[in-house]
């Protein structure tokens, strides 16, 4: 460390200029030599020096401080930077220029590339252009079928469907369908099923080796739809069924009842039986187990069946419980020997 000695050496100086006898005091000598002493005592010691080499000799070495840094030039796929520095042992300024950050891999972090900017500004235009209105229009189509039918939020297709459960109930003779309200709002139509067999007639396209010389279907058992969608219709909650004859049963009609007698028509053979035509089979209405008296009468039920689904033309496609959006609301037309009278029943 450097010591200041300019204020002793004027002292010094002034103390060999004084030429009168007894000028020189121990007092003045002593202020001098105390001067001298504080001076020294600021000194650094050895080991300070020491460390002070080793100090300047480590900034020799590293060579500069870094004392600026600034975006480069421009380019798609890396980062460039320009640095300032100084060098430490003389002073001397310093720029250099390059290659800062490398673009992103899949491997590795780094720079964002121009086109993959451009790839997501593309995907932010196609999602608030595209998908975003499209989603709020599914939002609100899903909100008006909920309003509806009368769920809440949070359902899902299925708890629609499996929430369509409709029944039937007999009032004052005619047949009223619970739950149906809901699903003619929302534009689905009856149609009426009967548990039946049946044996369908062959298409051409259906047609193959093994069955080129039959002429019908093999017979099945089951629901089968009776009609079409314009067999039946609904009032308020009230079945009520077409007026039309058996072949006509795929044409609206002008005349609905709710009686049920509409669903059945009665044929009378040459010996007076009565007999309904139920599928395949012919329903007697006589007892011909009663060799005395054959024009006695026996009790029959009949199995009907209402479910609701889209409105599908006649012609279109067959309709089974497989199109429906509900369950079945099953019901019976029964006919009593007693008042040979047709009436619904449970």
């Amino acid at each position: 460390m450097a010591i200041d000695t300019k204020s002793i050496t004027q002292l010094i100086t002034e103390f060999r200029a004084l030429q009168a006898k007894d000028a020189i005091t121990p007092e003045s000598l002593g202020y001098i030599l105390q001067r001298l002493a504080d001076l020294l005592a600021t000194a650094g010691t050895s080991e300070t020096i020491e460390q002070l080499q080793k100090l300047l000799t480590s900034l020799k070495t590293n060579g500069a401080f870094l004392t600026n840094i600034k975006q480069g030039q421009a380019d798609r796929n890396h980062i460039y930077a320009i640095i300032d520095s100084v060098d430490v042992t003389n002073g001397e300024k310093r720029q250099s220029s390059g290659l800062f950050i490398q673009q992103a891999t899949t491997e590795r972090a780094g720079a964002m590339r121009a086109q993959q900017v451009t790839d997501l500004n593309t995907a932010r235009n196609n999602i608030n252009g595209k998908i975003l209105p499209a989603i709020d229009t599914l939002e609100k189509a899903i909100a008006t079928l909920q309003g509806i039918l009368g769920i809440g939020d949070g359902k899902t297709i299925t708890n629609v469907i499996n929430t369509a459960q409709i029944s039937c109930d007999v009032a004052n003779g005619n047949l009223h369908i619970k739950g149906a309200s809901k699903l003619t709002s929302a534009g689905y139509v009856p149609y009426l099923f009967r548990l039946t067999r049946k044996r369908n007639q062959f298409h051409e396209k259906e047609r193959n080796d093994s069955n080129r010389h039959k002429k019908y279907c093999p017979i099945s058992k089951g629901w089968h739809l009776y009609g079409s969608c314009y067999a039946v219709k609904i009032e308020r909650d009230t079945l009520l069924f077409s007026r039309n004859g058996r072949a006509e049963l795929h044409r609206p009609s002008e005349d609905y009842s709710p009686q049920p007698q509409a669903l059945v028509c009665v044929h009378t053979n040459s010996k007076g039986h009565k007999s309904i035509g139920w599928g395949r089979s012919t329903i007697v209405l006589n007892n011909l187990e009663n060799a005395k008296n054959q024009k006695k009468m026996r009790m029959i039920r009949l199995r009907f069946a209402v479910g609701f689904a889209k409105k599908m033309t006649p012609g279109k496609s067959a309709i089974t419980p497989a199109n429906l959006v509900s369950s079945l609301a099953e019901f019976s037309l029964v006919f009593d020997p007693n008042t040979q009278q047709w009436s619904f029943s449970k």
